[in-house]
């Protein structure tokens, strides 16, 4: 076992390294980038899109805590009685 393993060529041990799908997936994609720039154009503004998304989520909830933050301040404001 250890023989074969010591006679793999530096190609084969590349081929290894790129056995994880996800890996041969973006290296397809790299290669193709050119070939296809529409769709990279496309799924960049997707990307852009989907960061959008998440960031008007993101201000609507913080826009929500501050007005909390103000509504508990106004009620939290001391009031004079008059005592007898």
């Amino acid at each position: 076992m250890e023989e074969s393993r010591a006679q793999a060529t530096p190609d084969e041990d590349k081929h290894d390294e790129m056995a994880c799908p996800f890996c041969l997936v973006m290296n397809t994609l790299a290669r193709s980038k050119r070939k296809h720039s529409a769709f990279f154009h496309h799924l960049t503004n997707a990307q852009i899109e989907l960061l959008q998304a998440f960031k008007s989520v993101i201000d609507q909830q913080i826009s929500d805590l501050e007005d909390k933050k103000k509504n508990m301040a106004d009620t939290k404001k001391a009031t004079k009685i008059e005592v007898e």
